[in-house]
């Protein structure tokens, strides 16, 4: 099998594991918290596996971006328990409007106008989400993707920051 064969089969696995995360997270009866342990647990011994030895320099970034990770697995799975799979996955995504706005004063890069138009068009969208239903649960798991998106690009912004270290 060549090397363009065996990428292709690799990313349909990985769409088809990415896209049944919702759903398995729905389907596991155990609280948030056990379920994003489980997760994690699982992805450090693959990671552990494929790097053998990762190299750890434990800076500011680098701790920045394992915490930020930490709740980016807490969130979605928080927020797919208490809102639709579909909704905590497109939250997550709103991360670019976070890291627009932040990464001027985190990484000192410039925003453009279009940049501003998306942000705010994807903050448009990310508003109608709040209207999807106004029971507390979802409002609580909306919040929750919200959250998750911020995380997201916390920990991204931070791999960025160290990207001539160790973004590992």
């Amino acid at each position: 099998m060549n090397v363009y064969s065996k990428a292709r089969i690799l990313m349909v696995a990985t769409a088809v594991l990415w896209s049944l995360g919702g759903v398995l997270i729905k389907l596991v009866e155990w609280n948030a918290l056990a379920i994003a342990g489980m997760r994690s647990f699982i992805a450090a011994i693959v990671i552990l596996i494929y790097l053998k030895k990762p190299k750890l320099t434990w800076s500011k970034p680098q701790i920045g971006g394992a915490v930020a990770y930490a709740f980016v697995m807490i969130f979605f799975v928080a927020a797919t328990k208490l809102t639709t799979a579909a909704n905590a996955a497109l939250l997550q995504y709103t991360s670019p409007i976070y890291i627009g706005i932040f990464s001027y004063f985190l990484l000192k890069e410039k925003i453009t106008r279009v940049d501003w138009a998306s942000i705010g068009l994807v903050f448009i969208g990310m508003i109608l989400f709040f209207f999807d239903d106004l029971s507390f649960e979802s409002f609580l798991g909306n919040f929750l993707g919200m959250m998750n998106g911020l995380s997201f690009a916390i920990m991204v912004m931070m791999l960025r920051k160290q990207k001539n270290a160790s973004p590992i």
